[in-house]
């Protein structure tokens, strides 16, 4: 799957996660650095579906180095068969 993100700082490093609500789970997929845009665009992979049918999955984008501003980008995802 291809993420796209901007709003962060140029050459800011942002952590790519995954969340999942049932059971409550957060799995890092990668790390990338903003360009000089303050945007990135990165290839993941999504992890395997829990199948417990009460999921509320998304991809979740933030600063690794400010890890308290509000600089974060969250995106629902939904799992198809």
């Amino acid at each position: 799957m291809t993420l796209k993100a901007s709003g962060f700082v140029p050459g800011e490093q942002v952590r790519i996660s995954f969340q999942d609500t049932s059971p409550q789970m957060e799995v890092d997929l990668r790390d990338v650095f903003a360009g000089p845009d303050g945007s990135f665009v990165a290839e993941v992979k999504v992890p395997k579906d829990r199948g417990d049918g009460f999921e509320d999955p998304k991809f979740r984008a933030w600063s690794v180095v400010d890890v308290d501003s509000n600089t974060t980008a969250d995106t629902p995802f939904t799992y198809i068969d």
